[in-house]
């Protein structure tokens, strides 16, 4: 059996290597392959692929979990100063540097890219809501609440960072200004996973745990597999 069992291996044929030479083709690979795609990347940068090979390498190193890695590899093409990169890129660059190290747990570092960032290009709404998350990872709610803000001052029908600016307000101890953010963000959009949480959050820290109660387990109906509505369980469990 062992002898039949390695001849069909010797007779399969060899597994076909992902070709990736466009961001394009880069993305198609990623979705079917990261670890494939990340060793084609290499391939390209090698074929001199450039900063686009690079770029290509961060996103599968990231879909693959290595947020780190993809956040140096990012932060370092474009700091570099003898790469050939619009400034525009350079700062777009910047930020998926700082989303990432943000994922890695390095929200001091994700600062910094930002930081960076700001000295190329004003930063748009986007930008300031990756700030803020940064800097609530550091607690540093008064820079939280800015970047949010500036973000809503700029587009203010977005849902998020009305939740965001909500949970900011949260942790800085004013429940009641919290709840009138997260409602706003309900009103805007329903069903959204961060306004429900912080609305119940903030029910509950002026109160109303009965109506937090109803909020958190609609949560967990909506969204039964989230982060938040694991969070909304155990809070549930408190309340009793």
């Amino acid at each position: 059996m062992r002898r039949l069992f390695l001849i069909a291996l010797l007779a399969a044929p060899p597994a076909q290597a992902v070709e990736v030479r466009t961001p394009e083709a880069c993305n198609a690979a990623i979705a079917a392959d990261p670890e494939a795609a990340r060793e084609a990347a290499a391939v390209w940068q090698r074929m001199g692929g450039g900063v686009p090979a690079r770029l290509c390498e961060a996103a599968a190193l990231a879909a693959l979990g290595a947020h780190g890695t993809a956040a140096r590899l990012l932060t370092s093409l474009a700091t570099n100063p003898n790469r050939a990169v619009s400034p525009g890129l350079r700062a777009v660059i910047l930020a998926d540097g700082a989303r990432q190290w943000l994922e890695a747990g390095r929200a001091d570092l994700a600062r910094a890219a930002l930081a960076e960032a700001d000295k190329i290009t004003v930063p748009d709404a986007d930008r300031r809501i990756l700030a803020a998350r940064a800097a609530a990872a550091e607690e540093d709610w008064p820079a939280a609440e800015g970047e949010l803000r500036a973000a809503i001052a700029e587009r203010p029908d977005d849902a998020l960072a009305h939740a965001l600016l909500a949970a900011t307000l949260r942790n800085a101890g004013d429940p009641a200004a919290a709840l009138a953010e997260a409602e706003r963000a309900g009103a805007l959009e329903p069903d959204l996973p961060e306004a429900l949480f912080e609305t119940g959050a903030a029910l509950a820290e002026t109160g109303e745990t009965a109506r937090a109660a109803q909020v958190w387990l609609k949560l967990i109906a909506a969204h039964p597999e989230s982060s938040l509505a694991a969070a909304a369980r155990s809070n549930l469990q408190r309340l009793h």
